[in-house]
């Protein structure tokens, strides 16, 4: 999209953590489910604002031990349903959120053993959101920091926009993590935003995902430039 000349173009910082390359998500350190979902909510509570209703999913792979398999499925098809989608690998049903507890109560119910032969979580609850981040300081989100302010420029084929943030957390009978793609401003409200996002987060963001967003001279396109952590090191 062009820009009319004159105008000063926006410029923004995001922090993928982590992309596939290096892992694809974060550690959310938890042993149990249900630890590890009070960690997505006190971080969801407290930094951000979501979009729309959050999409959560109950997820089934194959390969792991038939009681504790045929235990989950029963339990899903009763209180979700049929299956919102079936391969060989795994089969995953829609989870409506006041059946969120449920889902819980299920992986905890099968136990941390339950695992597939790849050493995978035999089953896990999906949570994922579009969001807008809060500014520390003001308690709002940030207003200038939405797809619309930087032309709905797309960084990749999946969808992902500057200006829109998004998470998604996978909560598993084995592990844990988040995923977390996240567009702060690119000014004086950079450091204390983030140091905000990691006094919530049970994990040290990575120092090598940050990166700054600048127009082109044409004004029509984004590149982007790796920039060091905005996070102080711990000391």
């Amino acid at each position: 999209m062009a820009r009319a000349h004159g105008i000063t173009f926006p410029q923004v910082v995001t922090y993928d953590g982590l992309p596939g390359s290096a892992g694809g998500a974060h550690s959310l350190r938890a042993k149990h489910p249900d630890e590890a979902f009070q960690r997505l909510q006190s971080f969801v509570n407290a930094c951000t604002e979501p979009l729309s209703s959050a999409s959560w999913a109950f997820e089934i792979c194959a390969g792991g031990p038939p009681a504790s398999t045929e235990q989950l499925v029963a339990l899903a098809t009763e209180r979700f349903g049929g299956p919102r989608h079936r391969a060989q690998t795994h089969t995953v049903w829609n989870v409506p959120s006041e059946s969120v507890n449920h889902a819980l109560d299920a992986l905890i119910a099968v136990g941390p053993d339950a695992v597939t032969t790849h050493g995978r979580s035999l089953a896990a609850l999906t949570y994922s959101t579009p969001v807008r981040l809060i500014d520390p300081d003001a308690r709002t989100p940030y207003p200038d920091i939405t797809p619309d302010a930087f032309g709905r420029f797309a960084v990749d084929g999946y969808g992902r926009l500057l200006g829109d943030s998004g998470i998604r957390a996978t909560l598993g009978t084995a592990a844990s993590a988040l995923s977390l793609w996240l567009n702060l401003p690119a000014d004086q409200r950079l450091s204390p935003g983030a140091r905000h996002l990691q006094g919530h987060l049970p994990f040290r963001l990575s120092a090598k995902h940050w990166r700054l967003w600048r127009p082109t001279r044409s004004g029509d396109s984004y590149r982007a430039t790796k920039i060091p952590s905005p996070v102080p090191d711990r000391a």
